[in-house]
Order: C-alpha cells, then sequence, then structure tokens
C-alpha cells in the first residue's frame, strides 16, 4: 500500500516535471504532441524515482509504465497516425525517452 501511494505522489510530481521539459522539446511538434511527451517523460520520471528509492521493483515498474502509457494512449485519440510519437513500453523506453531530454537540454546550453 505504501509503495503504491509513494509511486502515485512520484508519477505526479514526475508529470509536472515532464511538463516542463517538454515545453522546449515539444515546440517544434505540436501542442499536442508535446503534452504526450510530457506526460511519457512524467511516467518515466515517476518509475525512475520509485525505483531509485527502492520502493518498486522492474516487474512492477514495467507494469506501471504499460499501464499509465495505455491511458496516455486512450486519452491522446485526437493526436494524428502521422505525428511521429513513439510510445514507450517499458523501463528500457523510457531509459531512451530520458535520455533524449537530456540530450537536448546539453544542446541548449552549448
Amino acid at each position: 500500500m505504501r509503495t503504491t501511494i509513494m509511486a502515485l505522489i512520484f508519477l505526479l510530481i514526475g508529470a509536472a516535471v515532464g511538463g516542463v521539459l517538454a515545453i522546449g522539446f515539444g515546440a517544434g511538434m505540436g501542442a499536442a504532441s508535446g503534452l504526450v511527451m510530457g506526460a511519457q517523460a512524467g511516467v518515466c520520471l515517476a518509475v525512475e524515482t520509485a525505483r531509485e528509492q527502492q520502493a518498486m521493483d522492474e516487474a512492477a515498474a514495467n507494469a506501471l509504465i504499460a499501464a499509465s502509457i495505455g491511458k496516455i494512449r486512450a486519452q491522446s485519440g485526437a493526436i494524428p497516425q502521422e505525428s511521429g510519437i513513439e510510445w514507450i513500453e517499458d523501463a528500457t523506453g523510457c531509459a531512451k525517452l530520458l535520455e533524449q531530454f537530456s540530450s537536448g537540454n546539453e544542446r541548449k546550453e552549448a
């Protein structure tokens, strides 16, 4: 129970941080796509934080990611298929997405 509550709290925090990160990343690809990418990043950041605090194992992380991204996909039906959004499926996909955000910030600072 405590793990679930912590994961939900980190999900909310991660979504807020992911939304802020998505502003720069999503500006070139449209507001809707940017919001979806930010929401996915929020899920990934929340799961990463929970895993860092040993509140969640790999299987639970993958299950939470899959369920959360499934809900985001269901709510984003208005985004065209041609938008080129890469949908996250597991922790490996999250790592790739968060690396894209990190490398995007490094390019802006240079």
